[in-house]
């Protein structure tokens, strides 16, 4: 059973320059509208590339829907979609559509920043200019090559080696005997695998877990599948630990909450996952379970590079 939760090797990365590039305009507010949002302003490497805050500002200084995503782990998702609710296919289109008309778009104010003044910016800083055609020779400085950089750079963030990744590789000690049972019960009775699978500990899938709001989730998208109204993206696991409140909406402030809040089962309705089954915890297993996911979390920050 440990032996499926062991990381890969580190893929080589193709394009150095292109990554290198990524991670600049990734803590670079001017690929936002205002000049003063940086993709990193809602995703800090020390928490696990999340905010730990209920809600980020956008842009234009307004409190976003819902709490931004870790970013970790994304270079093994495949081909998407990415998301809380999944409406973009790949990477490239998230970060076009973050800039674009997204939380760094300043869309909703009165006098809106056109992409061609950011593309602007860009194209006059000579710097920038040699290191996109060092990274993509011949493309023009555009969004579709900010996208390109960014996307790149986003599929390198790894999780941080954590003490369950030294206890899957043998060391015993590198983990507590409560973490040791929560692992079993993760697995066993809680069935907490089933969505929450792989080393990297999701199903890259959308579920409805009964949470108390009026957010549709992937329902946006998908208005006539009754499955998917209130189903949101499986967060990965890895790194949980620094980045509370969780949900897609902040609801449970810590881990145990969240344990409690899968253990009740949530809003009953037609679209909550069926795999949300009824399950009763003693206080030693919500506590178990709250350890073995602490284990997953790095001593240190990833920052991004292999």
């Amino acid at each position: 059973m440990k032996s499926e939760y062991r990381r890969p090797p580190v893929s080589p990365i193709e394009n150095q320059p292109l990554v290198d590039l990524g991670r600049e305009l990734f803590f670079d507010p001017q690929i936002s509208a205002s000049g003063k949002t940086a993709c990193a302003s809602c995703h800090f490497p020390e928490l696990g590339w999340a905010v730990a805050d209920a809600r980020s500002l956008n842009d234009s200084g307004k409190l976003t829907s819902r709490k931004s995503q870790a970013l970790i782990g994304l270079g093994y998702a495949g081909q998407g979609p990415f998301g809380w609710d999944g409406r973009n296919p790949s990477l490239e289109a998230q970060a076009k559509s973050s800039i674009a008309t997204g939380s760094m778009s300043m869309r909703d104010t009165a006098t809106p920043v056109k992409v061609e003044i950011i593309e602007e910016r860009l194209r006059s800083n000579p710097a920038y200019v040699a290191k996109f055609q060092a990274a993509l020779p011949g493309m023009p400085v555009d969004l579709d090559s900010i996208a390109r950089a960014l996307a790149a750079f986003e599929r390198t963030l790894e999780p941080p080696p954590a003490a369950f990744d030294r206890w899957v590789d043998g060391d015993e000690k590198a983990i507590s005997e409560s973490a040791k049972r929560g692992f079993v019960l993760f697995n066993t009775k809680a069935a907490c695998f089933v969505c929450h699978t792989g080393w990297r500990f999701t199903d890259d899938r959308f579920h409805d877990i009964g949470t108390t709001d009026t957010d549709r989730g992937r329902g946006i998208e998908l208005k006539d599948d009754a499955s998917m109204q209130f189903a949101f993206k499986t967060p990965t696991l890895r790194s949980v630990a620094l980045r509370p409140p969780y949900m897609h909406n902040a609801s449970s402030p810590t881990l145990y909450e969240a344990v409690r809040h899968y253990e009740k089962g949530g809003i009953e309705r037609p679209s909550r996952s069926p795999l949300l089954l009824p399950l009763e915890l003693s206080e030693q297993e919500r506590l178990d379970l709250v350890a073995f996911m602490e284990s997953l979390s790095g001593a240190e920050p990833a920052r991004g590079s292999r």
